[in-house]
């Protein structure tokens, strides 16, 4: 009987790995080493022209924009222009929540890419001691409601989000069981206590997380500005981002200068891609991004590109698609964006059995990338293997048994890093 539960609840689990749309399953060796590949790009090296990079001037000046252009060209698309971020209300909906200790704060934002508005609410849990406070800003998978079930948080008229958000019951139970209990809902008494706010958001308000609809509003925003090149779903979240940034740096209750963005899968990449491109963003905590991630392409491991784009095409540039059963011919790889980062805080979370995310393929570009960090002056990348964590590294690379989720094992060291770095103490 113990056989026929195991079997049947490992056969639920694969159907709801697939309902919900993780792009990251199976059961690695992380202790394999792939075949031999092509180099990766030196990422200080002359290219295009261009000398070897030698100091933080060449690398900021050249060197940074260089990558950053080709990633956007190649993987995420056109980033929209920076327009003004329009806030319709903000207004503290509770008061006393979590033992007293935070107030909640509903945002409601408006948007526009292309002349088209749309939409996108925040909810901030915010401290009620005197501030302002550093906030991490979670991109969910979910609308904000389901982030933050215990708060009245409302449902807006009109919103398209995936069917897995209104799991109940069993398979509810299942999904947090596979995933972990903290895969949409961090735990937020934890954070007040230790003085940050955490404002939650779900950005398919602006692109829907689903390819047809999603394709449809990427194509009409670009049909209304012919002066960019395709939109991609992973670039607008990313944009985003920005835009709620424009909100934090007018709220006197929130730190503009400790903003630390988290995202876990999907919004891993879009989190990490924003602090790529906005200097603003103070820190990121990017958790079993992959492909198209914190994660390497040209090691042989890992989701193809040839799965991830048939799977999900809103995600990214129809360029990058061109690389299908190709990976040894792209021109970049993935540690020239976790690079981008430097020489701010960033957090690279990793399982061991979650193969699609490739956490050898994340630990082999922040070591790459932990050269332009040494620019900075700062110690770079010196982990020694993959369960070196260290809170205080400004890049640093966290690792655990199990699969892809969100777990109380990885809030310890989320935790961690986030009061080495962004505390008050």
């Amino acid at each position: 009987m113990r056989i026929l539960k195991w079997v049947g609840i490992t056969f639920v689990s694969i159907i709801l790995l697939g309902v919900v749309g993780c792009s990251t399953v199976g059961l690695p060796n992380v202790s394999a080493t792939p075949e031999t590949r092509p180099a990766r790009p030196d990422l200080l090296a002359p290219i295009g022209g261009m000398d070897q990079v030698l100091n933080v001037e060449n690398w900021e000046s050249e060197r940074a924009p260089f990558w950053r252009n080709m990633l956007l060209s190649q993987v995420y698309g056109s980033i929209p222009p920076a327009t003004e971020t329009r806030v319709i209300s903000s207004t503290r909906t509770a008061s006393g929540l979590l033992n007293g200790k935070a107030d909640l704060y509903a945002v409601e934002l408006e948007l526009t890419i292309s002349g088209r508005a749309f939409r996108q609410d925040v909810h901030f849990v915010v401290p009620n001691t005197p501030g302002p406070h550093p906030v991490v800003l979670g991109a969910g998978s979910c609308p904000n409601h389901k982030t933050l079930p215990d708060f009245p948080v409302e449902i807006p008229d009109g919103i398209a989000y995936p069917s897995y958000c209104d799991m109940e019951g069993l398979t509810h139970s299942l999904a947090m069981f596979v995933f972990g209990r903290y895969i949409e809902t961090p735990p937020l008494e934890d954070l007040i206590d230790d003085g940050f706010a955490f404002g939650a958001y779900y950005p398919g308000m602006v692109v829907p997380d689903s390819s047809a609809p999603a394709l449809e509003i990427l194509e009409d925003i670009r049909a209304d500005d012919g002066d960019h090149g395709p939109y991609a779903a992973i670039g607008i979240w990313a944009w985003v981002a920005s835009r709620i940034m424009d909100y934090v740096e007018a709220d006197p209750y929130l730190d503009d200068s400790r903003v630390i963005l988290f995202g876990h899968s999907r919004t891993g990449k879009s989190s990490l891609l924003a602090g790529a491109l906005d200097e603003r963003i103070a820190g990121v905590i990017s958790h079993q991004s992959g492909t198209a991630g914190a994660a390497i392409q040209k090691n042989g491991v890992g989701e193809p590109i040839s799965s991830i784009t048939e799977t999900y095409p809103h995600w990214f540039t129809p360029t990058y698609a061109l690389y299908a059963d190709r990976e040894d011919d792209l021109p970049f790889d993935q540690h020239a964006l976790v690079a981008l980062m430097a020489p701010r805080p960033l957090l690279l979370g990793n399982s061991a059995r979650d193969q699609w995310s490739d956490p050898r393929g994340s630990f082999t570009a922040a070591r790459a990338a932990g050269d332009v960090y040494a620019l900075y002056g700062l110690p770079g990348f010196d982990v020694r293997n993959l369960r070196g964590f260290d809170p205080t590294a400004d890049l640093a690379f966290q690792f655990r048994g199990g699969t892809h989720g969100i777990t109380p094992e990885d809030w310890t060291p989320f935790l961690e890093w986030l009061d080495a770095h962004f505390g008050d103490n």
